[in-house]
């Protein structure tokens, strides 16, 4: 069960309360937060393994707080143990398509939560994050903005009262933002800053925000529903964009699901709106 900060000190990232849970020691905080930004910022890339000796050296700690940080990581898919070393989860390009048409349909069941179950104080976060997203906007990088957009999906998720939703989309929404931004990497840009495009993306991502933020401060389970797909699929179409300039660029191979013109929704548009169906299940 998460705890809830006070209104004016939100930490920058706030994830579904795993946290709590598993990382005890003040400690075990500062090695979790700084394995986490080297992880999404990929400083530590892909596979590398987690050197829990240097690591111990680095921040003058035990093994007991880096162990209470790796298992956090390992919670939100950001960390594999591979036998009895620990490394930096795998990225694999081909595994997009499929990851967004689970942010589809877990984004869809999470907003229709939040517009029925939210409560005042659910609303003030909400928005205070969708202002701190904004705010980062004109100012900040991309994993400043990348947490940013994290916390302020998670907050609408932790307003639906469904740790299992919540928990599950957490880890869908950190693993696309570390694509996203080996993708934009790549690219020798960290976000695609090259693309004179980034200003409108960013403006369109504001709007819709607020859209659903809207949505659900009305209570309009159908609105945010649909906000969901709408969401998703520009961030899909921005992105695949970036993936077929590498595929023509360099030797990364255009996963065959993106070479289609469909979007995520139109693959899992046979997927019932009601999260309450017994039949609605993420496409594998």
């Amino acid at each position: 069960m998460h705890r809830r900060s006070r209104r004016n000190s939100l930490p920058p990232r706030q994830g579904s309360g795993i946290m709590n849970r598993i990382v005890k020691s003040r400690d075990g905080s500062k090695v979790f937060d700084t394995l986490r930004q080297d992880i999404l910022k990929l400083t530590l890339a892909p596979g590398t393994v987690i050197d829990e000796a240097g690591i111990a050296r680095r921040h003058s700690v035990s093994r007991t707080p880096i162990r209470e940080a790796i298992i956090q990581l390992i919670s939100e898919g950001l960390v594999i143990r591979d036998r009895r070393v620990a490394r930096v989860a795998p990225l694999n390009f081909d595994d997009l398509p499929r990851i967004y048409d689970a942010l589809v349909v877990s984004s869809r069941i999470v907003q229709r939560l939040a517009a029925e179950k939210r409560t005042e104080t659910d609303l003030a976060e909400i928005e205070q994050r969708m202002r701190e997203f904004d705010a980062l906007c004109d100012e900040g990088n991309g994993v400043q903005r990348q947490d940013a957009n994290v916390a302020f999906h998670m907050s609408i998720a932790r307003a639906g009262r469904n740790h299992f939703f919540s928990e599950f989309y957490e880890r869908m929404l950190l693993t696309s933002s570390r694509l996203s931004r080996a993708c934009f990497s790549s690219e020798g840009d960290s976000e695609g800053q090259g693309n004179g495009d980034l200003k409108q993306h960013l403006t369109e991502t504001s709007r819709q925000h607020r859209l659903i933020f809207e949505a659900i401060r009305d209570r309009d389970v159908e609105a945010a529903d649909r906000l969901a797909v709408e969401h998703q699929n520009l961030s899909f179409a921005r992105l695949k964009v970036a993936i077929f300039s590498l595929a023509s660029e360099s030797s990364i191979k255009m996963p065959l699901d993106m070479a289609s013109s469909k979007t995520p929704s139109e693959r899992v548009k046979h997927v019932r709106s009601s999260p309450r169906s017994r039949n609605a299940r993420p496409a594998s």
